[in-house]
């Protein structure tokens, strides 16, 4: 097959499996959004809740109180989207339109829901306050919808479905709260049901996110150029975070189980060429997460001396839940004479050596090892900065690794001209990785 051939055929694939996915568009209603004065959080939360059922956001608008501007923008949403989300604007004012402009758009008709009205007017009796015009409208529904009754609030959202005048396939629009507890309620326990219901014309989308440790965005996609190149289905896409990068993995599939057996066999591509970097699958694992997550697996235990680092490792370890299984304490030792008199570190070692140095730093480990009884036990011992300290320059950092099976190692760090605050991160991140790399 000619590459020409080859290309053409790679488009039509990747036309066909976009066609057949619920495409998804926000539009969030509040000229207090345009404004800056509220941030669109709701969106966020949105999106992410489409995607734990398979469904991605296309395209978000942000459009103020205004009847004109929110046709225009229906309009362009109805003609690019299949599930079209409106958020705000179906409070009690006078500028709460949100309903009202919606059934325009669609040419159908407002009615009240009896229960949410109901709940409306118990309300207002309730705290004997006297009902308005405006506070009815919370009830309004639209003809041939399907009303969210708002179990934490007063104003109802809703599910319509039409078919689509341009693709000729199902349309959807669905009406949420502005208020994001509210919005967030309705979207679990109404929306998403009402979508899972109206979908059997499109495929579900399915991400897996699997990521690396001391592997830079370029290194990872140079590795993995050809797979990108040539994605149909599944797709990839890299994210850069801070000493990690994720590749997300995202297919299409008639089901959720289809699409996840498509990402995992992407994913054992992936990691078959990177497998020394890789640390773990998950979209917010984090890399203290998943070293935990290693030494727990093997019921293995860590004990921490630290000196430059202030507790720091140990803190970015006890946030992640259930660290208590491996990490049974450890040490703050910044000045010499806590080194010597609690940790037990020979003060002749640190008078030959100085503090700042590999002798030092294995000391540490083995009597914070020999303390606390554990598998592993690390130590942290440098310059932060941003002045030298006993003839060595900021950012000269020793680290060791104790065990009860091998001899103590230690790694050496030069971070020259690096802030103070970045020092002592790279050294914690170097410290978790040395784990790491021993327990695997």
């Amino acid at each position: 097959m000619n590459l020409r051939l080859e290309n053409i055929i790679l488009k039509k694939i990747r036309i066909y499996i976009e066609e057949r996915k619920m495409k998804a568009e926000i539009i969030a209603i509040g000229t207090e959004l345009l404004m800056g004065y509220v941030v669109n959080t709701n969106a966020s939360y949105i999106s992410q809740s489409l995607l734990d059922i398979g469904i991605g956001t296309y395209y978000q608008q942000v459009v103020g109180d205004n009847d004109e501007r929110i046709i225009e923008a229906l309009a362009l949403a109805a003609s690019r989207s299949d599930l079209i989300i409106l958020s705000g604007g179906i409070g009690p004012t006078r500028d709460d339109r949100t309903k009202l402009v919606l059934a325009e758009f669609l040419e159908e008709e407002l009615s009240y829901d009896a229960d949410q009205l109901k709940k409306v007017e118990m309300h207002y009796k309730k705290n004997n306050r006297i009902i308005t015009e405006g506070d009815y409208q919370q009830a309004l529904t639209i003809s041939d919808s399907q009303t969210f009754f708002n179990e934490v609030g007063l104003a109802s959202g809703l599910g319509y479905s039409r078919l689509s005048q341009n693709t000729l396939k199902s349309q959807h629009f669905i009406v949420l709260p502005g208020p994001p507890f509210e919005m967030k309620h309705m979207m679990e326990n109404f929306a998403k049901p009402f979508i899972e219901t109206q979908r059997d014309d499109y495929e579900q989308i399915e991400s897996l996110y699997i990521n690396f440790y001391g592997l830079g965005e370029a290194r990872v996609s140079q590795a993995i150029d050809d797979l990108i190149v040539s994605q149909t289905n599944p797709t990839l896409a890299i994210y850069a975070k801070p000493r990690l990068t994720t590749v997300r993995i995202t297919a299409s599939a008639s089901n959720k189980l289809q699409a996840a057996e498509l990402n995992q066999q992407a994913a054992d591509k992936i990691i078959a060429r990177l497998s020394e970097f890789y640390i773990g699958a998950g979209e917010h694992l984090s890399f203290e997460a998943s070293v935990l997550g290693l030494l727990k697996e093997k019921k293995q235990t860590l004990s921490v001396a630290e000196s430059l680092t202030g507790g720091m490792v140990m803190e970015e370890l006890t946030a992640v839940s259930g660290a208590s299984e491996v990490l049974k304490g450890g040490f703050v030792t910044y000045q010499n004479e806590l080194k010597i008199n609690l940790l037990g570190v020979n003060a002749a070692t640190i008078d030959q050596y100085t503090v700042v140095s590999a002798e030092v730093a294995m000391e540490m480990a083995e009597q914070c090892l020999r303390k606390c009884h554990t598998d592993y036990a690390l130590s942290l011992t440098g310059v932060a900065g941003p002045n030298p300290l006993e003839g060595h320059p900021a950012g000269r950092v020793f680290i060791a690794l104790a065990t009860k099976q091998k001899a103590t190692q230690v790694i050496k760090l030069e971070l020259v001209d690096k802030p103070r605050d970045i020092v002592r991160e790279i050294s914690k991140h170097e410290a978790l990785n040395l784990l790491r790399l021993n327990a695997l």
